[in-house]
């Protein structure tokens, strides 16, 4: 039987290479995280290669670690800050939050961002038992039109990842929160209780930085899979589901960022390696620069700005 190892530091990179560079970070595992030492990593003194089941999502894959920053599962746990207060069942799923409007919600329009759009014509989710199509997210890309519409445009002291990504995923029938429960609200769904979604008082805004916590608590109970590989990232996208890159920053105060992972189509294709192995997905974006097909070989999401990141996919 493969022996149990726990985390040490706070936090930890697993990575796909026993080596440190931004480009073998495959994801982030949390203190007191468990692990299943496969192998000590051939001709790489101090790392081993692990097998893991992905925080959020449970999804089991193997990756390479430092032994230094593990220790046995029986061994004395490192002293850590006292654990928070829990307000919510960890078996509580709460509903769906929406800030529906009674009147039209434009993309021609910059306000209204708290709600999802709401405009004659709009591409419309597809029904429950209707197949994912590459097609039909393609149609929304089009549709949305990042590059002109208003609802995207960047100001000095704003952009709108997180408002693209919405609307790109809520129109593909996926659910990413523009608003999600305060702490008493869903304390209050929790009990049972009716709870109407107010602005101010019952829902908050989230943003990049919220939205990658509310992946890793919330997702896979709302069809979200979590992936680790560029290259599966962007085959979920070409059979037609949508795909997220999400990054939080190590000062929450700045701005994280997220992006549509899209299907390739003739025009648009993802950059590949010369084995034809994919370097990068298809990313389509609102931000400092918005992009209705960005097709970049960078891997944005290592930058040291941010702290952690992840890809999703809707299962």
């Amino acid at each position: 039987m493969p022996a149990t190892y726990l985390v040490i530091p706070p936090e930890i990179n697993l990575r796909r290479q026993p080596r440190v560079a931004p480009a073998t970070v495959m994801t982030t595992l949390p203190q007191d995280h468990p692990v299943e030492k496969v192998e000590a990593a051939a001709g790489v003194p101090g790392w081993w290669l692990v097998a893991v089941r992905l925080p959020g999502s449970g999804r089991q894959v193997r990756g390479y670690l430092r032994a230094s920053l593990l220790r046995a599962a029986s061994a004395l746990p490192v002293p850590a800050p006292p654990a928070p207060v829990l307000f919510v069942p960890v078996l509580f799923v709460p509903p769906a939050a929406h800030l529906l409007s009674p009147g039209p919600v434009r993309r021609a329009e910059a306000d209204n961002w708290h709600r999802p759009l709401h405009e004659a014509g709009q591409p419309q989710p597809p029904g429950t038992n209707a197949a994912p199509t590459s097609a039909r997210l393609t149609a929304i890309v089009a549709w949305l039109d990042v590059e002109r519409s208003a609802r995207y445009r960047p100001r000095p002291a704003a952009t709108y990842c997180n408002i693209y990504a919405h609307d790109y995923c809520y129109l593909a029938g996926a659910y990413l929160p523009r608003v999600w429960w305060t702490r008493p609200a869903l304390t209050a769904l929790a009990a049972g209780q009716a709870v109407a979604p107010r602005y101010g008082a019952t829902v908050r805004e989230l943003n990049a930085n919220a939205l990658y916590d509310w992946l890793l608590d919330y997702g896979a109970a709302f069809g979200w899979e979590r992936l680790t590989e560029v290259a599966e990232l962007q085959a979920a996208a070409n059979a037609g589901r949508a795909a997220l890159v999400v990054a939080q920053r190590r000062d929450l105060n700045q701005p994280g960022h997220i992006v549509a992972v899209v299907p390739e189509t003739g025009p648009h294709q993802a950059p590949r390696r010369a084995g034809g192995a994919v370097a990068a997905p298809l990313q389509s974006q609102a931000g400092r620069r918005n992009a209705a097909y960005l097709v970049s070989p960078t891997a944005w999401w290592a930058g040291a700005q941010f702290r952690r990141f992840a890809f999703w996919a809707q299962a």
